[in-house]
């Protein structure tokens, strides 16, 4: 959280963004977060838990009442089912909304800011000096508003010809299919020419839109968007939607995979006490999470083949779980 905080608020300092909406964004960022983190919390929680009940001996009793390993294993992987499964429901359907909907509001963001803050009576530049407008009078909660005048530089002349508008209201339309929000002019005037001539065009309209400036955000370019059916096959020929894929189904995995290791690594000694192993549990889960970020990169970056992927990664910390399973059997703790 610190550091999408961090590059949100890098985004308002330079003009991106508004900081307005700053907390609107980390709101959005909090169901993805949840995702990464409930593999780290159900591999901690294990970790603590089982290591209380053998530092206590409380694991002794349950082994001579018949509750032995396997049987730990067993309901372990159970309860690590079901985390998993809420996170795969995060990452394949839940992720993809957020990201298109932290899309459409960092896209139409710029101007409901710039209608939020207009006063009423005072003229405001836009667009770098080359668009300027008036408002006389603003509803209260600044949907509507009444005789506005908007003056804006046209590009198209090398002589920096000028369009001025005027008109009695004004309120925002929504694009459905851009999601780009419009101003919309009723019942006006527009006046085209060049500063200083005479030479100039009138033209008279019942309602006119004008796209102020806001940030160019496109849905399509961010492969974060995408639902999960777009993403198929898993062998995909485009590297940055193979390693999304990837990506989105190797977080639920991971949950499965922790639980392998969790489990033997929470067996301790009475006399080391219960956080004696969580040390080296957190550095095995650090060294995991950053291989599958650079596995991911590779995958992209076609260093890695797709068949191999993250899943390569799994397997290598699941033989982890099963050797230290085995060492547990044979070793006493």
């Amino acid at each position: 959280m610190s550091n999408q905080f961090v590059r949100y608020l890098n985004r308002a300092a330079s003009g991106q963004i508004p900081g307005m909406i700053i907390l609107k964004l980390m709101m959005l960022e909090m169901p993805n977060l949840l995702g990464l983190l409930l593999p780290l919390g159900f591999y901690v929680a294990m970790l603590v838990a089982y290591g209380r009940l053998y530092a206590d001996s409380e694991m002794i009793v349950l082994q001579a009442c018949g509750y032995g390993p396997s049987r730990l294993l067993r309901h372990s992987m159970i309860m690590a089912s079901m985390v998993s499964g809420v996170v795969l429901i995060i990452m394949l359907w839940l992720s993809p909304y957020i990201a298109v909907e932290r899309t459409k509001l960092l896209r139409s963001t710029g101007i409901q800011t710039l209608i939020k803050t207009i006063v009423p009576g005072r003229f405001h530049a836009a667009g770098g000096g080359k668009e300027v407008f008036y408002v006389e009078n603003m509803a209260r909660d600044h949907t509507e508003a009444k005789n506005i005048f908007l003056a804006r530089q046209n590009t198209k002349h090398p002589e920096q010809a000028w369009n001025v508008l005027w008109a009695d209201s004004a309120h925002v339309r929504v694009d459905k299919d851009t999601f780009e929000e419009y101003l919309v002019l009723n019942n006006g005037r527009e006046y085209e020419g060049f500063p200083g001539s005479a030479d100039y065009q009138i033209a008279s309209f019942d309602a006119f839109e004008a796209r102020l400036p806001h940030p160019k955000v496109y849905i399509e370019h961010d492969i974060r968007t995408l639902p999960f059916s777009q993403l198929l096959p898993f062998n995909n020929p485009d590297l940055r939607k193979a390693a999304e894929l990837q990506w989105r189904i190797s977080v639920p995995l991971m949950v499965l995979t922790l639980t392998l290791i969790a489990v033997p690594l929470s067996r301790v000694n009475p006399r080391s006490g219960k956080f004696a192993r969580i040390l080296p549990a957190i550095l095995i889960y650090i060294v995991y999470a950053n291989f599958m970020f650079v596995t991911r990169n590779w995958i992209i970056a076609g260093k890695l083949p797709v068949w191999i992927g993250m899943f390569g990664l799994h397997l290598i910390v699941a033989l982890l779980g099963v050797f230290l399973i085995w060492r547990n059997q044979v070793r006493p703790a």
